[in-house]
């Protein structure tokens, strides 16, 4: 086990010292992949589950495709993390261990609702090459606000809280990674199979960890022209998916959502929704079970602000002209909103990298799209922002290494001979 003073990079010859590190760690993970399962399954379905632990592992095994970035930051960088309430293992991976390769001084705060299991998981993973048990603080937000002032701040979770967070730390550097519409667009340009594989690219992104996540489409544009195909056949797909009562069910599944704040809140936009919705799926006996449900609209018919659904809610909206949906999604209320954008047959953006604030994913949902060794999200600041005290906050992708080293490089920080 290692302590919390990790050497700085001084040469190549740290190269070695980080794969070697990553690559255990990597291999912890899949030692402890039922462990892990066990832990998580309350709180997620088995399936993004699955997906955490093969990323997470993936992403440190390639560890060393960010060591000429991290050479670049500064060594005595203070990291400072408040973790989200999903996508545990992954972004434990991603913003403690990862960045614990380079730098002594990383700790994170696990979000308060799954406190536990981030412990859990930590106290798993602790007896490897990172003490990753040893970096976590379950102080309150301001206590640990404290601790963090001037440091470097990871925020993952509501814009409105991290533009909150970033004040109360004043901050160095803040990166926020908080909420996107991630919208797919259905267009007229695609043939029968090719719709069927649309739907289901579209049902895979909506249910993924039974539609918990930021990165699920919120909204569903489909030209009016194959609209009533692709209803029929979105729904005939859901009716397929099983009805279960716990995530620990491989495949897409309709379960009980993680909690009880979780499930009001979905289940408070589907009764916004009410006359709207065409199909409704059932349910188990557990009372944090939503159904899924099918919601059909004309975009004319759609209030301006595009709600987060966090459930297994699909938001299908029909449009007539490319245009109107695209000037939808650049107004105020929208496109602070930008991180990415399927578009599946719409020939007039294949080849377009970016659509107002998101940028374009193709015929890709934004989890077939996103790398973790890859700028995340879009231009939108709700989305991925990059602010700090004294800084003009600025949407834009947003990669943990690459940020450092620009930070380093405005500030003057690197050595040079390093």
């Amino acid at each position: 086990m290692t302590s919390l003073s990790i050497p700085p990079l001084r040469s190549a010859a740290d190269f070695e010292r980080i794969i070697e590190t990553a690559s255990g760690t990597a291999a912890l993970i899949e030692c402890r992949r039922d462990r892990i399962r066990e832990v998580l399954t309350p709180i997620a379905t088995l399936d993004s589950i699955d997906t955490e632990i093969a990323d997470s592992i993936e992403l440190l095994r390639t560890a060393g495709l960010e060591y000429a970035a991290y050479r670049a930051c500064d060594p005595d960088s203070q990291v400072r993390v408040f973790l989200p309430a999903n996508n545990l293992l992954y972004s434990m991976a991603l913003f403690v261990a990862l960045p614990s390769l380079f730098f002594g001084n990383v700790l994170a705060r696990p979000a308060s609702r799954v406190q536990d299991a981030y412990l859990e998981l930590a106290q798993l993973l602790s007896d490897g090459p990172i003490d990753i048990d040893g970096r976590m603080r379950t102080y309150s937000q301001s206590t640990f606000a404290e601790i963090s002032q001037g440091s470097v701040v990871v925020f993952s979770g509501k814009p409105e809280n991290g533009r909150k967070v970033d004040e109360e730390c004043g901050s160095g550097l803040f990166l926020g990674f908080g909420t996107g519409i991630n919208p797919i667009v259905i267009g007229r340009d695609l043939s029968r199979p090719e719709l069927s594989s649309a739907v289901a690219a579209t049902v895979a992104a909506r249910l993924y960890n039974n539609g918990q996540d930021c990165l699920c489409p919120d909204a569903i544009f489909v030209d009016a022209a194959l609209a009533d195909d692709f209803v029929a056949e979105l729904v005939q797909q859901l009716g397929t998916v099983p009805v279960v009562s716990t995530g620990a069910v491989p495949g897409l599944i309709s379960a009980p959502l993680a909690d009880t704040a979780t499930y009001d809140r979905a289940v408070a936009v589907l009764d916004e929704l009410d006359k709207t919705v065409v199909w409704s799926g059932k349910t188990s006996a557990d009372q944090r079970h939503c159904p899924i449900a099918v919601s059909v609209r004309r975009l004319a018919e759609v209030p301006a602000a595009v709600p987060e659904l966090f459930g297994p809610l699909f938001n299908v909206v029909v449009y007539d002209r490319l245009d109107d949906v695209l000037d939808f999604l650049g107004t105020e209320e929208t496109d602070p909103y930008g991180m990415y954008l399927s578009a599946f047959g719409v020939a007039e953006l294949v080849g377009v990298d970016r659509v107002g604030s998101a940028r374009n994913t193709g015929a890709r949902t934004a989890f077939e799209f996103e790398n973790g060794h890859e700028p995340f999200g879009g231009f939108g600041p709700n989305g991925t922002v990059s602010a700090g005290l004294g800084r003009e906050p600025v949407g834009r992708p947003l990669l943990l290494a690459a940020e450092l080293a620009r930070y380093a490089a405005e500030r003057g920080d690197v050595d040079a001979t390093r």
